[in-house]
């Protein structure tokens, strides 16, 4: 067992067994004491999924989840077993924790997706989970959470109202990255680079993109320890919250001077120098301090939403080229019902702003973060419209994601047919539009129509 790994489960043990005999010697009247039996349930979702590409290739894949959970009065212990056979074919136990009770703590020690957070499928204050991005966006946000160990500490305040969370985690994961072009979900491949792309480094080094991918991956150093606190409480009709994240962006860094070096001279790309360069780039992710707010409330007929976050890194003047500058990112938006219908609309709007872009344009190109616009700001609106017919045993919706300063986007069209309570038909088709670089238009050629069925146990 690594070393952090055991330090854990030693700092746990003494966690529960303090709260273990704090709860023998004082009789708990916290909301936590109702008494149930022992209690083995299990649940799961059977997925399977054709797609149709705009290319005019065609799979199918299919995904599993199964869901155990073995409840008592004092702890409960939990695992979800994923397998997919899509982008990254494999068997995961994608959770597996024990979560023990004690009064008005709950402490938690294991493998664990969270989600922080008051926006809708997407969140600005959430880093403690990477992303698995080997099926870009299109699964849900918590489905593409990755589970990270972790020990958390739960203590609720005026009768569960208020609730103060404390996490720790041995190790930092970075994101996923799509690795196959090949794949049964389509090419979802994402360039970890802004200076050369993956076609040129393919063809210079003759490796492929898989193994590019997996060559960078393998370059950035390890990253120990991440901890977080969130305190979330709800009064007179908001919900409110406040958190603070340390460890490291998820957005990598390099140093942009060698690659460009790199693209003006190709025999530094040849399949013997690859490595070496990897290494001259000084591949790694940077260490930053969130601090981040959450509200939600109902304004007027609207359910409003609203996330904001500064990201503190190192290079507080923002004259350093190789770490990412100082940030502050957002979400406001919210939802109503439509007086034609059954239809809701829900708009939101998410965005960040580099700070200390004086310093960027100072430095030039090789700066990390160069934009040659001398734009810093980045906004993005997502617009979800959605309707149900029959009991909503028929639910239609059109989501749109689009890029303000780039103008790229994502447009899919949905319907979910209910055919019995666990037994549901979906149907899609989804396009991707905007100039090659861009977040959207890069996967131009990935637009595609799904039929699914999704089977709940």
């Amino acid at each position: 067992m690594p070393e952090k790994s055991m330090m854990i489960l030693v700092v746990a043990t003494l966690i529960i067994s303090i709260f273990t005999f704090t709860t023998m010697a004082f009789e708990s009247e916290s909301f936590f004491s109702e008494e149930q039996g022992p209690e083995f349930t299990y649940s799961g979702e059977l997925y399977s999924e054709y797609r149709l590409f705009k290319n005019g290739n065609n799979s199918g894949h299919i995904n599993l989840e199964l869901e155990l959970a073995y409840q008592t009065e004092n702890y409960d212990l939990d695992a979800l077993i994923d397998y997919t056979s899509g982008a990254r074919e494999e068997l995961d136990l994608a959770e597996a924790f024990i979560k023990y009770y004690a009064g008005d703590y709950q402490v938690l020690m294991g493998k664990k997706r969270l989600v922080w957070g008051k926006g809708d499928q997407v969140h600005v204050v959430d880093q403690i989970n990477a992303e698995d991005m080997s099926d870009f966006i299109n699964p849900d946000y918590l489905d593409r959470q990755v589970g990270e160990e972790m020990l958390k500490v739960d203590r609720y305040f005026r009768n569960g109202q208020g609730l103060l969370e404390f996490v720790y985690t041995p190790e930092f994961t970075p994101h996923k990255l799509a690795d196959d072009p090949d794949s049964q979900l389509g090419n979802w491949v994402i360039n970890p680079f802004t200076t050369i792309s993956m076609e040129e480094i393919s063809a210079l080094t003759g490796y492929s993109q898989a193994e590019i991918i997996n060559q960078v991956e393998a370059a950035f150093p390890e990253y120990d320890d991440q901890f977080a606190l969130r305190y979330t409480d709800s009064r007179q009709g908001i919900d409110y919250g406040f958190s603070y994240y340390h460890g490291y962006l998820r957005d990598p860094a390099y140093n942009k001077t060698v690659l460009l070096a790199a693209v003006s001279n190709p025999s530094q790309l040849d399949k013997d120098k690859f490595e070496e360069l990897l290494t001259a780039a000084e591949l790694h992710y940077d260490q930053v301090d969130m601090l981040g707010v959450e509200l939600a409330t109902v304004w007027k007929t609207i359910n409003t939403r609203f996330e904001v976050a500064y990201f503190r890194t190192d290079d507080i003047s923002g004259d350093d080229p190789l770490v990412r500058n100082n940030k502050i990112a957002w979400i406001i938006g919210g939802d109503r019902d439509i007086p034609l219908s059954n239809l809701n609309l829900n708009i939101q709007l998410t965005g960040e702003k580099i700070l200390d872009s004086t310093a960027i344009n100072n430095n030039g190109i090789s700066d990390l973060e160069y934009n040659e616009n001398g734009d810093y700001t980045t906004n993005r609106v997502i617009v979800n419209l959605e309707d149900s017919y029959q009991n909503e045993t028929i639910v239609p919706e059109v989501t749109w994601i689009y890029n303000l300063e780039d103008e790229d986007y994502s447009l899919e069209a949905k319907v979910d047919y209910k055919i019995k309570d666990d037994l549901h038909l979906e149907l899609a088709h989804k396009i991707f539009s905007g100039n090659p670089g861009t977040t959207f238009g890069q996967f131009a050629d990935n637009d595609f129509t799904s039929l699914a069925v999704r089977y709940s146990f």
